[in-house]
């Protein structure tokens, strides 16, 4: 039996979203479930789910802050270039930096490189774990 990239790949996304949720696999029947403060779970469930599971990535391991970084260090053109590093720095940086990828017109570009790191490390984290995907 093999897992659905994709399913670990939305999982990851999910888990980035901002909330404190960490997702967990199933290796019996390869089922995600979601742990949180907010779901309602008995501690002896909670327990079994982190001995039995196999937990995936959190939002602090995923790091969409280096992604931004290492997408800003493809781009050619020195004047955008410089505009997305600015756009990085301080508060509110993802949001300027969707801004300024949208008023450049390459956040298409963005969301395909965005898309290949989720997958690069969905990949990884099934291979460090032995589980097979399809």
């Amino acid at each position: 039996m093999k897992v659905k990239l994709n399913d670990i790949i939305d999982a990851l996304e999910f888990v980035n979203l901002g909330m404190d949720t960490t997702a967990y696999l199933n290796p019996e029947n390869l089922k995600i479930v979601y742990i949180d403060d907010y779901i309602d779970i008995s501690e002896e469930e909670k327990e079994r789910i982190y001995e039995e599971y196999i937990s995936l990535p959190t939002k602090y391991y995923i790091d969409e802050y280096s992604m931004m970084a290492e997408f800003i260090d493809t781009i050619e053109d020195e004047r955008l270039y410089n505009q997305l590093y600015i756009a990085i720095n301080g508060k509110g940086a993802f949001r300027r930096f969707k801004d300024t990828c949208i008023n450049f017109d390459i956040i298409d570009d963005w969301y395909k490189f965005r898309d290949e790191k989720y997958r690069e490390l969905a990949i990884e984290w099934c291979k460090d774990n032995d589980i097979e995907y399809i």
